[in-house]
């Protein structure tokens, strides 16, 4: 993509920029000077939200038509992969977008039991609160001093998929009945000791919908039904348990426990370690063997 800055700068055009990634989806935000975009298309779905100032967009329709839209703030604009667009703001303007991969959409769609062959509809909209509150999610986790993990993103990530199939796109949902209710006690146990034999990886959403035999949308939503708390709350709250196993003896030392307990560092196990018991793992310790 090209951009024509429209102001004299030694400095960068960028007043603000973040990026994150994940499996097939990167957010991105950014403030920045007065520009043009030039016509240009992307082999990604584009999600894009103006959270300051105005941004006027020109898109080339199926039939060849070009269609020009003008976005105050927090309008939403959902561009499909392959369709030619440009835009253009004469004010500083902030902007958050997110790129879906169309092989990772169309994977998710196919898991959770939407039609093969749909096609996104060209859609700007008012607002869409869910989208812009799951972007701006993601962007905090990837900047958090202490992160939730890859359960809690992949969840965010799925969440948003589903919603753009179900609301923007041709695709028709099928789920089976199956689908509507919890885990099975099977199932559920199967997860649980999966969880527990891995609480030192950051474990991705996919692998534990893969030993519950359920796609991750679903599977996070059973799961959640029958625990009443989300797939990474239950593995924080596993690791929580067994760093109290561990700090209850004297013959490992704190960083040696946050490691085990999947903690990337023994400060980010102190910060999530207080948050969960109002005390510090030294001082617990200390409790527990007086």
């Amino acid at each position: 993509m090209q951009i024509n800055w429209k102001t004299n700068t030694n400095g960068s055009p960028y007043l603000f920029r973040q990026q994150a990634k994940w499996t097939g989806v990167k957010v991105h935000r950014a403030r920045v000077l007065p520009g043009e975009l030039l016509e240009h298309s992307l082999p990604c779905h584009e999600i894009s939200i103006t959270l300051f100032g105005s941004l006027t967009k020109r898109k080339q329709t199926a039939t060849g038509k070009w269609v020009k839209t003008r976005g105050a703030v927090g309008d939403f604009c959902f561009t499909p992969a392959g369709q030619i667009v440009a835009a253009s703001w004469n004010e500083e303007m902030e902007n958050l977008g997110i790129d879906l991969d169309t092989s990772f959409v169309r994977q998710t769609a196919l898991e959770n039991h939407f039609s093969p062959n749909f096609e996104f509809t060209e859609t700007d909209e008012n607002r869409d609160e869910l989208i812009e509150q799951i972007g701006l999610a993601l962007l905090a986790e990837a900047s958090a001093k202490t992160p939730n993990g890859n359960l809690y993103a992949d969840s965010l990530a799925q969440t948003l998929v589903f919603h753009l199939l179900k609301n923007y796109s041709t695709a028709k949902y099928a789920a089976a009945a199956s689908l509507n209710g919890g885990l099975s006690g099977y199932k559920l146990r199967r997860v649980k000791e999966f969880i527990n034999e891995n609480l030192e990886e950051d474990l991705p959403l996919a692998a534990l919908a893969e030993v519950a035999d359920l796609s991750q949308f679903h599977f996070a939503r059973a799961f959640r039904r029958t625990t009443g708390l989300t797939p990474q709350q239950f593995l924080m709250h596993q690791r929580i348990e067994l760093a109290k196993e561990l700090l209850a003896k004297d013959d490992l030392p704190i960083v040696e426990i946050s490691l085990r307990t999947g903690f990337k560092n023994q400060s980010h196990f102190t910060t999530l370690f207080r948050k969960y018991t109002k005390f510090t793992p030294k001082l617990w310790r200390e409790l527990k063997l007086a």
